[in-house]
């Protein structure tokens, strides 16, 4: 959860707030200033002064409030969960809905109260007030459509990677998908090794020359096989295999969300037996590799440019009659 996370959350509980009081009361009476509900006496003082066609209290405004208060309110708490558990990617197309729906009703409403014969007064404390409505659906939508990358295209294999954390349901999530991977059998031949303080500190420990970028790293998670048959065998590759489209999926879960990995295998500069030992993997377990994981210091992009493949597909692909 980062800094925009909080001020959405606070904005939506700022919107419920004003649901259940000044809304509601509204959908049965006028506000005056004898109302004694919370922050109505505030909403009287502010509309009198800039917004007097709210207190005139036209049928199409009290049915419009009405809507808001009671329909909206679902939409408010949709966001703030995903913005407390890192949920635009889960909840994108409901967000999305919303958004449209809420960004259609601020037209119209703002349409309807400059056309009237009692426009807006003082429009800097009129969109004080208005304004945050507007900048909560313009950063719902920058956060939602910051979860919709194609990870296919987005995905590269990245060392650099900034300071924010990744949440921990991000990790769950891509593990899930992890294990989803194809897998003849249902064997299951994949172990997975998330690795907190004491475990990063081993793994950065194990080549000098490579410390420095290794403690860059926010997040680790090391990946084995677990295969009752040797790789010379059939089924031992097919679990082989099967691992490996478990790591692809892992950082592919990932990259949809934002967040960048590599995969490193004899690149860490250390004996697969060593990493293991840090795990204390399982016995007889192979190493599948060390995945590098974190937000990036350069957010992933569709259109980034992928090193170039020496044969192409032209040079692998036969085309059998």
């Amino acid at each position: 959860m980062d800094a925009t996370d909080l001020f959405l959350a606070g904005l939506q509980l700022y919107f419920l707030t004003m649901n259940w009081t000044v809304e509601r009361s509204y959908c049965s009476a006028s506000i005056t200033e004898d109302s004694d509900c919370f922050l109505c006496p505030e909403t009287h003082e502010f509309c009198a002064a800039h917004n007097p066609l709210f207190l005139a209290w036209p049928e199409w405004l009290r049915l419009a409030t009405c809507f808001s208060a009671y329909a909206f309110c679902i939409g408010y708490l949709v966001i703030l969960y995903a913005a407390l558990t890192n949920g635009w990617a889960k909840l994108r197309a409901p967000i999305l809905l919303f958004t449209g729906a809420k960004l259609y009703a601020l037209i119209y409403y703002h349409t309807m109260e400059f056309t009237s014969e009692t426009p807006p007064q003082g429009l800097h404390a009129y969109f004080g007030v208005e304004g945050p409505y507007l900048l909560a659906g313009v950063l719902v939508i920058r956060k939602v459509m910051a979860g919709s990358l194609n990870p296919l295209e987005a995905r590269r294999s990245v060392v650099k990677y900034s300071k924010k954390r990744v949440p921990k349901a991000a990790t769950q999530r891509a593990l899930e998908a992890a294990i989803m991977a194809p897998n003849h059998f249902l064997s299951e031949p994949w172990r997975f090794y998330t690795c907190g303080p004491e475990t990063k500190a081993k793994l950065c420990g194990l080549n000098a020359d490579k410390r420095k970028a290794a403690e860059g790293v926010p997040e680790w998670l090391v990946v084995t096989l677990a295969s009752e048959h040797k790789l010379t065998e059939k089924l031992g590759l097919e679990d082989h295999a099967a691992t490996a489209c478990a790591v692809q999926n892992f950082m592919l879960s990932l990259a949809s969300e934002g967040i960048a990995s590599k995969w490193m295998t004899g690149a860490l500069g250390a004996p697969p037996e060593a990493v293991l030992k840090c795990v204390d993997a399982g016995r007889g377990e192979k190493l599948m590799g060390a995945i590098w994981y974190g937000y990036p210091s350069k957010a992933l992009s569709e259109t980034a440019t992928a090193p170039r493949r020496k044969k192409g597909l032209e040079g692998v692909l036969t085309a059998c009659a």
